[in-house]
């Protein structure tokens, strides 16, 4: 599985209290101390985006060409 999203390390500036990781419903960003760089999980990342504008310094980004993975076989179909 290929990530969607990515963390820039240069942009990012570990905050005390990530916006994104707060935001992020799936928990797909961690964080394990305050202060650490952000990391993304990819396998929990859904893809939903609502992480890129939560971060105020731009350091959640698109992943070029990236495309969400295709929902769990045995999630209920609608």
């Amino acid at each position: 599985m290929r990530p969607i999203l990515r963390i820039d390390t240069y942009a990012c500036q570990t905050c005390s209290a990530c916006q994104a990781r707060l935001v992020c419903k799936t928990r797909a960003i961690v964080q394990y101390e305050r202060g650490d760089l952000p990391a993304l999980d990819a396998g929990r990342c859904r893809g939903c985006m609502i992480c890129i504008p939560a971060c105020p310094f731009g350091a959640v980004q698109k992943t070029p060409d990236a495309k969400p993975s295709p929902p769990p076989s045995d999630a209920p179909v609608r």
